[in-house]
């Protein structure tokens, strides 16, 4: 295996090394920004555990894999949801903060009543991938249109969080349409060629590596903004 297959193999793993490399050299602050330190260690944590199981299935007991490396998508999935979604709520005041925390309350009820009653936990759940990117899209939209739209001293198109709702809009509106039709892909029923599915995972893969930066710049702009000069 030469570089490049690796960093495409690992491709989900290494670029949370981005963000998490910054926050422990530079250290930044801000209002929320713990919400996407827990995300970036816990998504590393959970993203290698998926991959290594997939690379090195051989090299574990049967326990560990026999049911595969699916219910480490689902968790991401959950990750990302609950700490961005915790992120988007808290990082600026909105005038119906209540509803939006209610739409995360929303999303776990509907996660927990899908793995207990409609799906096993190491399926991949396209159902629970669906609510998870609307939810966020949605949060993503009330905080642009929040930004642009209410007069503030606070210009937050120029805010590190402007970058990081941009980065979290960016991967949700590419991956939703791939994790929805997942399975249509790569069945052989409906689609004889899988060269289209293949593709559409190196979409995915190119994509998290682009967000992970974008995570980066965030947290490097929230290093370099001057205390005080933008409200937190």
């Amino acid at each position: 295996m030469n570089i490049f297959e690796f960093l495409r193999d690992w491709s989900e793993v290494w670029p949370l090394l981005i963000p998490l490399i910054i926050f422990l050299i530079w250290r930044p602050t801000g209002k929320s920004i713990g919400a996407l330190v827990w995300y970036v260690f816990l998504a590393f944590v959970v993203n290698f555990w998926a991959i290594f199981i997939l690379e090195y299935y051989n090299l574990l007991p049967e326990w560990t894999y026999r049911k595969g490396n699916n219910l480490f998508y689902n968790l991401h999935s959950f990750i990302m949801v609950i700490f961005f979604g915790w992120y988007l709520v808290t990082v600026r005041s909105y005038k119906y903060k209540i509803f939006l925390k209610a739409l995360l309350g929303f999303y776990v009820i509907l996660v927990i009543a899908n793995f207990a009653f409609f799906e096993p936990f190491h399926r991949l759940s396209t159902r629970h991938f669906t609510v998870g990117s609307i939810i966020l899209l949605l949060l993503c939209l009330f905080y642009f249109f929040s930004s642009i739209m209410e007069e503030s001293k606070n210009n937050w198109v120029n805010h590190p969080s402007f970058i990081i709702v941009s980065a979290i809009f960016l991967y949700q509106a590419v991956t939703f349409f791939i994790f929805l039709f997942i399975y249509p892909l790569y069945d052989k029923s409906y689609n004889i060629d899988l060269s289209f599915a293949y593709l559409m995972m190196r979409v995915y893969q190119v994509i998290f590596i682009v967000f992970c930066i974008m995570l980066g710049i965030g947290l490097i702009k929230y290093h370099k903004q001057k205390r005080g000069s933008i409200a937190l």
